[in-house]
């Protein structure tokens, strides 16, 4: 069936008026065009709508019958309108958003909490997890994005940007800190307790295929799911730990953690942005993302 939603916000505005030239005035159109839709929904419908008397027009039983249904369609549609363009203006919306430990400590903060000054009305989940539950999630839709440790698999669904660089490297607290005086090899480190992620992590999988690269296969004596309580732990005196540098820098500043330093190159890994292709995203979503690649000098 053929519908006209302006012939029917036309007969709505009218009901509510009693009268055509309200009604033209009301929808900034002549009063002609009013009367000359009127009498194409009628004729559409096969009834009349309504009966002319000397203040305006009143709705006749087939019109009350028309206006009771669609009096509430039109409300319904121009609120969602409304709500559409809100949405637009990012004074409404929502982001679901996949993140690591690196990715939030590391990146994701401070875009955050610029974003939710700026936008005050978007409503942001974050979800916390290891790179290969991030992907999962998103996959799956439960998340617009998610910030993943690099490499990954190569998955031809997926479309992946780098953000942001970040270096690898082991720490040691005062305990171990004469370690820091001198280079050492990374066999070296087989001598001491070692603090690592679990294997669940992509940082950890990464440090495995990297150190197997050089025929050592260490056993840490401490695995944990968080880079915050590694650093800790090797503060304490715990084992040398295996992180990121940027994370600890703050620590290394004040002397609480020192960097060893190694004949051998650690490597440096990528920290990116992962959503599914041809997938489109909110607006609020959209906004994000152009944050993001804004603050990693990324065009947008």
């Amino acid at each position: 069936m053929f519908v006209n939603l302006e012939l029917y916000r036309f007969f709505c505005e009218t009901a509510k008026a009693r009268n055509v030239t309200k009604a033209a005035e009301k929808l900034f159109v002549s009063q002609s065009a009013v009367s000359q839709s009127i009498m194409q929904l009628e004729d559409r419908l096969g009834c009349k709508l309504f009966n002319r008397n000397k203040r305006g027009v009143q709705l006749t039983p087939e019109g009350e019958v028309l206006f009771s249904y669609v009096g509430n369609a039109i409300s319904l549609i121009e609120n969602a309108q409304d709500k559409i363009a809100e949405m637009r203006d990012l004074r409404d919306g929502e982001i679901k958003i996949g993140a690591s430990d690196t990715a939030c400590s590391l990146f994701l903060l401070p875009i955050l909490n610029s974003f939710n000054a700026a936008y005050p009305e978007i409503h942001i989940s974050v979800i916390n997890r290891t790179t290969r539950e991030l992907i999962k999630h998103l996959k799956n839709g439960d998340v617009d994005m998610s910030f993943v440790n690099l490499p990954v698999d190569a998955d031809d669904t997926l479309d992946i940007q780098p953000v942001m660089q970040f270096h690898d490297c082991f720490v040691a607290g005062e305990k171990y800190a004469y370690l820091a005086d001198s280079v050492m090899r990374l066999k070296d480190l087989q001598k001491y307790p070692i603090l690592m992620l679990e294997k669940s992590s992509n940082s950890r999988n990464q440090m495995d295929i990297f150190l197997q690269g050089y025929e050592l296969d260490i056993v840490p004596s401490i695995e944990l799911e968080s880079l915050a309580l590694i650093a800790e732990f090797a503060k304490i005196g715990l084992g040398i730990a295996a992180t990121i540098k940027e994370d600890v820098q703050r620590m290394l500043d004040r002397r609480e953690l020192y960097e060893l330093r190694f004949i051998e190159a650690l490597p440096m890994r990528s920290l990116g942005l992962a959503q599914v292709k041809n997938i489109s995203l909110s607006f609020a979503a959209d906004a994000f993302k152009k944050a993001v690649l804004q603050q990693s000098g990324k065009d947008v």
